[in-house]
């Protein structure tokens, strides 16, 4: 008997286990039409966002593969009822499957980097969101990675598309990721008293460089964060933090593979889009990650 590795890429069954995790119900409501569960939408949005297609191709690429087999179903939804299925959710459940995915692989003591990014919107113009959602909004998605150093995969994902700085997501996603984390990697704008004490009182191991204070005002600060500042000092590890360079990658791969734009009109489209595309990044990614050891009989 030798054992041979396979790879476990079923983008299929992995989309269904990261909704297992989150205890994805059947349907919302008992008076919803019974002709597609919540499961098929969700797999439908993931997979579209994996081909990088618009909407109405996608369905045309569904119909011509003979998809409805795979998703036993009559038929393939149209193309408004998998956009309107987006429109209609909240943020909030897809950032609940991206984190599902550390649960896929049991992730623990997670070396993590936090780090900023932006997609660009090229499909509306900047009057036209300003005009639809009532609000001034930026030209591009501002989005903020918490990733994995190790295995390249997206922990958290905040998105936004006013002018909120991104530093402000660094404690919700720590929050949310406590039970996994080890050490967390984030650059000077992430410089904040507040942050690195989250860490220390979770047992997180933090490297954060220090800001050069510009005024003799903010050098001049009380004894009791003096104190934490220069406690901080003597824990930063530059090699350590070095490491956080490879957030930029997992930057850069979901754009190479799925695109750096999205073609939503709405700003919450927008974010939402964002966000799926890093589930369908996860799933891809754990797809060639995950092997399996067969046993077979050699004569």
């Amino acid at each position: 008997m030798v054992l041979y590795p396979i790879e476990y890429n079923n983008f299929y069954r992995l989309v269904e286990n990261a909704c297992f995790e989150v205890r994805l119900p059947f349907r919302f409501s008992n008076f919803s039409k019974k002709m597609y569960g919540n499961f098929v939408h969700v797999f439908l949005c993931v997979y579209k966002e994996k081909l990088n297609l618009s909407y109405r191709r996608f369905v045309e690429v569904c119909n011509e593969n003979n998809m409805q087999r795979m998703l036993c179903i009559k038929r393939i939804p149209h193309f408004t009822t998998i956009q309107k299925f987006v429109q209609r959710m909240k943020k909030e459940l897809f950032e609940k499957l991206v984190r599902a995915c550390t649960k896929l692989l049991n992730l623990k003591d997670v070396v993590a980097a936090i780090d900023g990014t932006g997609f660009s919107n090229t499909n509306p113009s900047h009057y036209y969101q300003k005009r639809i959602d009532g609000k001034e909004v930026k030209n591009y998605t501002k989005t903020v990675f918490l990733s994995d150093i190790r295995t390249k995969l997206i922990l958290g994902v905040q998105t936004q598309s006013d002018h909120t700085h991104e530093t402000t997501h660094f404690k919700p996603m720590v929050k949310q990721l406590i039970g996994c984390l080890k050490t967390m990697l984030a650059d000077k704008g992430y410089d904040s008293m507040s942050n690195r004490k989250l860490c220390w009182k979770n047992n997180i191991d933090v490297h954060i460089p220090s800001r050069a204070f510009q005024s003799q005002k903010d050098r001049l600060d009380n004894q009791y964060y003096s104190k934490h500042r220069r406690n901080a000092l003597k824990k930063f590890d530059k090699t350590v933090y070095n490491q956080r360079a490879l957030a930029e990658t997992v930057n850069s791969a979901i754009k190479q593979t799925l695109g750096g734009f999205v073609r939503a009109r709405k700003a919450s489209n927008q974010q939402k889009t964002v966000t799926i595309k890093a589930i369908a990044y996860n799933i891809e990614h754990i797809g060639r990650t995950i092997k399996i050891w067969i046993s077979i009989e050699i004569q």
